[in-house]
């Protein structure tokens, strides 16, 4: 048995590299970055030194690794069962094992193997291990670490501690296992993972979320089926004068986010039936709660593609095209991250690029999202209060936020802990089964104070946007009643804490020495993390400069602007739009100085904002032209409605498809751009599953169990009180 694992090593592993006893791996990121900087720094001579000591290895070690490898020692610490099973591997397990790739120096270092030939076997299992090699440069003079992850196939009768016990025992003097953490389950500390099918047992929870959504499936059937009923049974037309009358319209004007604006029901729930020219027929609590249930009528919402006449067309492209650029930035990095790319050397020279450079920057989208919100509140807020005397329910109005947002949250955060590890399967899938931190702290999202926790223990690390800007929201109302009540006072407020933010992001970044965004932070993109990057006092400027737009929309409804200042200012914004974005080209040829990378973190996210809210300005006021057209195209609409879910679920489709694949991926524009297109096309599939099971039918219950009426009358007796 140990001459069989021995010779598959040696098959695996032909080629000699050196290695010392070794302790630890770098970051994922930094890991990359580290690598190209020592690539880059090497000249053809050094090259060649690291390309002839593979080959002297191999010529001088190969024969004599067959020959002395050592037979005794194995058996007392590997189970009988492993013992046996692996006297004789079949050929189909043999040609499993991962063999190394070519380009070894573009740091194509995954040697995954044939999962799916493995698993055929049907007593074999896959396996990876992660391991380290020092690699000889300069003649053997220096070593360059090297991580390394190699797919094994292995009898299902040993363990993972037992393959590792047998790869150590195999005197190999040009590999060496590591014991490390990956970081992503406190049960998995060793170096071989075995993948599972399925990767987990069917617990409890797996149980329950299934009951949960096969319920919710039954009730929006059945719901469908009562609103059928109450449609050609009770009341159609043409039989005996009913007809439906849906109160509901698909323009709400009580929104308070951009990623949910845009249509989802929730200014009324029920349908009415009601005789020509006779009282309505009222109907029971429970015909009205199935109803909020019903799948047709959620349909009927998602895609009618009216807009109102009051409404702001162009944000609906605006708020599509923005999720689209991160799901296309999240689609390149993920795999970067995993180190999954066949060529990393090539990806991170492509990415310098000066036209790469919009998707190295794609944390302007969020930015985006927070203008929109800033926006959308103000303009929605202070329309309402005109009509009120200043006064709202303001209890509702933070009730009606965290209702609208946490249900879908919650879901999704069930989705990833219950279901998403039964989704998939392969030889990376280990790293992806177990999420100890949504196991651990999904509370805080809950919440929303996940930001104020270092990123290693946030659950969904994506959706630091979410706690964010329901920071920004509670907040809100003291800005928004200056601004109705004395508005100078009011934009006063505003320009003071937008230049708070501004100096606050600015010293961040001196003081730690991390500038130009996550991927041009010097590879300690972690720190810049937890530190400014997810942190509300650094991201909320543009939240105050959308709350500015907000209000010149109330304050100025048609803003009449003359030719000159409208020419103006489209090209101001255009031109430095396109600056922010690419002037950060430039650190990857020579680096910024603190003065430098200070100015431009403090001001590229506030200056970002004011380019789009020029666009939205000039685009209600009707100087948009051509680009108001295509922004406020009516296809926008129904997709829009789906923005806040796709946000949610798009990094579990991307790491769903990451983590199943049997290969590395091809840095090429090819396959990143199919990679991008099959993330989207399915993110946006399994957001309007969640969108008609959840999202739309609590947005329903949420005006069942408050009706609209309460908020009038809540609104009256505050009126009435200022009267008196």
């Amino acid at each position: 048995m140990a001459v069989v694992l021995s010779v598959l090593l040696l098959f695996c592993f032909c080629f000699g590299f050196h290695v010392d006893d070794v302790t630890g791996t770098s970051g994922h990121t930094a890991g990359v970055f580290s690598w190209y900087n020592k690539f880059s720094m090497m000249n053809i001579d050094e090259l060649n030194g690291l390309e002839t000591g593979i080959r002297n290895a191999i010529k001088d070690n190969l024969m004599s690794e067959l020959m002395s490898f050592p037979e005794t020692g194995i058996v007392s610490t590997v189970s009988p069962g492993c013992i046996k099973d692996t006297a004789n591997f079949p050929i189909q397990a043999l040609d499993a094992f991962g063999k190394p790739r070519s380009g070894i120096l573009r740091e194509n270092f995954a040697w995954l193997g044939n999962f799916h030939e493995c698993t055929s076997l049907g007593t074999y299992q896959h396996c990876v291990a992660d391991m380290q090699i020092n690699a000889p440069m300069n003649n053997g003079t220096t070593n360059l670490t090297v991580p390394i992850s190699w797919g094994i196939c292995m009898p299902k009768s040993c363990s993972e501690d037992d393959i590792e016990i047998l790869i150590k025992q195999v005197e190999v003097p040009f590999f060496h296992l590591i014991r490390k953490s990956t970081g992503r389950s406190d049960k998995t500390p060793g170096v071989v993972h075995c993948n599972q099918i399925p990767a987990k047992s069917y617990d409890a929870g797996f149980i329950c979320v299934v009951t949960l959504s096969s319920i919710l499936g039954f009730l929006m059937l059945l719901g469908a089926a009562v609103d059928v009923y109450i449609r050609w049974f009770e009341s159609p037309q043409n039989i005996n004068g009913y007809q439906t009358i849906d109160n509901s319209p698909v323009d709400s004007k009580s929104e308070r986010t951009p990623l949910l604006t845009g249509g989802t029901p929730n200014d009324s729930v029920h349908v009415e039936v009601q005789r020509h020219n006779q009282t309505p027929k009222k109907q029971g609590f429970l015909t009205r709660f199935l109803l909020c249930f019903a799948v047709n009528r959620s349909l009927e919402k998602l895609l009618n593609a009216k807009q109102g006449d009051k409404s702001v067309g162009c944000l609906n492209g605006i708020r599509v095209l923005s999720i689209s650029w991160v799901i296309l930035a999240h689609s390149i990095f993920y795999p970067m991250n995993e180190r999954m790319y066949d060529d990393t050397i090539e990806f991170y020279a492509m990415i310098q690029r000066l036209d790469f450079t919009v998707i190295v920057k794609a944390e302007y989208a969020v930015d985006t999202f927070f203008l929109l919100s800033g926006c959308l509140l103000t303009y929605l807020t202070l329309g309402k209060m005109a009509h009120t005397n200043g006064k709202l329910p303001w209890g509702l109005f933070y009730f009606h936020r965290f209702w609208r947002l946490t249900p879908v949250y919650a879901a999704m955060i069930l989705f990833i802990i219950f279901l998403d590890p039964y989704i998939g399967s392969g030889p990376l899938w280990y790293r992806y089964i177990d999420h100890p931190s949504c196991e651990k702290y999904w509370w805080r999202n809950l919440l929303y104070i996940s930001n104020f926790f270092p990123k290693s223990e946030m659950c969904m690390d994506w959706s630091w946007y979410l706690p964010n800007d329901m920071q920004f929201f509670v907040i809100s109302p003291f800005i928004l009643i200056l601004l109705h009540k004395v508005p100078k006072v009011g934009a006063g407020l505003l320009a003071t804490l937008t230049a708070i933010s501004i100096i606050i992001k600015a010293s961040l970044t001196a003081k730690y020495g991390m500038g130009g965004g996550v991927f041009g932070a010097g590879g300690v993109a972690g720190a810049y993390w937890d530190k400014i990057y997810d942190k509300p006092w650094t991201r909320i400027s543009p939240y105050f400069v959308g709350m500015a737009v907000g209000f010149i929309m109330v304050r100025r409804p048609h803003l009449r602007m003359r030719p000159i200042v409208v020419l103006c200012g489209w090209v101001l914004a255009s031109a430095v739009g396109l600056v922010v974005i690419y002037v950060i080209n430039n650190q990857f040829y020579r680096e910024w100085s603190r003065a430098e990378q200070s100015m431009y973190n403090g001001l590229a996210s506030f200056t970002w904002a004011l380019c789009v809210g020029w666009v939205i300005l000039a685009c209600k006021n009707g100087y948009g032209g051509w680009i108001n057209t295509f922004l406020s195209w009516n296809f926008w609409v129904p997709v829009g409605r789906l923005t806040y879910t796709v946000y949610l679920v798009h990094p579990i489709i991307l790491r769903n498809i990451l983590f199943s694949i049997s290969n590395p991926y091809s840095g090429k524009i090819i396959p990143m751009t199919t990679t991008f297109t099959g993330g989207i096309v399915l993110s946006h599939m399994v957001a309007f599953v969640f969108a008609l099971a959840i999202e739309f039918p609590f947005a329903n219950l949420e005006k069942l169990l408050i009706p609209s009426n309460v908020e009038k009358k809540k609104s009256e007796k505050e009126r009435n009180k200022e009267q008196a």
